[in-house]
């Protein structure tokens, strides 16, 4: 987990935003808005060029996370999209598997400052789940970050164990 805790950081400094499209812009991939029907979004590799493509029936806060969490595939998984170009299916429907995962933690890391989750957990009338609706993150998304947070040694126990399938939903 620590190499993907690692690259969020290093883009989050170096692009001074954590907007996952203003990261996408500086990293020169391309992202479009298209009907994909049940998929949320999807990584492309294609002729040396990168493209995220999110689902254009999404909300703004929905497309924000896609956006992270493909921009998670790009960082970590680019290689199975130049290999096998059918692996862009695989990743987007196996959300079981590593690289959704991975791409969950990149996405939480992104889009969710320590602090601002430790300040919204420490509010005495706030809930997991509302910190997750203050934060428009879904709680699966808290959950990720509760995880990372905990590797970081914070006592935090979150009422749900996401899995990586909650973009599938």
């Amino acid at each position: 987990m620590e190499f993907i805790l690692r690259e969020a950081e290093r883009l989050i400094q170096k692009h001074k935003t954590r907007n996952p499209f203003e990261i996408a812009d500086c990293l020169n991939i391309n992202v479009l808005y298209r009907p994909l029907g049940k998929l949320k979004g999807i990584y492309i590799y294609t002729r040396r060029s990168r493209y995220i493509c999110i689902n254009n029936e999404l909300d703004s806060p929905a497309r924000r996370l896609v956006c992270a969490h493909e921009i998670g595939h790009d960082r970590f998984h680019r290689h199975l999209a130049i290999m096998n170009p059918q692996a862009q299916e695989l990743i987007s429907y196996d959300m079981s598997s590593k690289p959704e995962r991975e791409a969950n933690v990149f996405a939480a890391e992104i889009l969710l400052s320590d602090d601002e989750v430790i300040k919204l957990i420490n509010d005495a009338e706030m809930n997991f789940f509302r910190a997750a609706r203050e934060l428009y993150v879904p709680p699966e998304l808290m959950d990720f970050k509760f995880q990372i947070l905990k590797n970081r040694g914070y006592r935090l126990e979150a009422p749900l164990n996401a899995t990586g399938d909650f973009l599938k939903k």
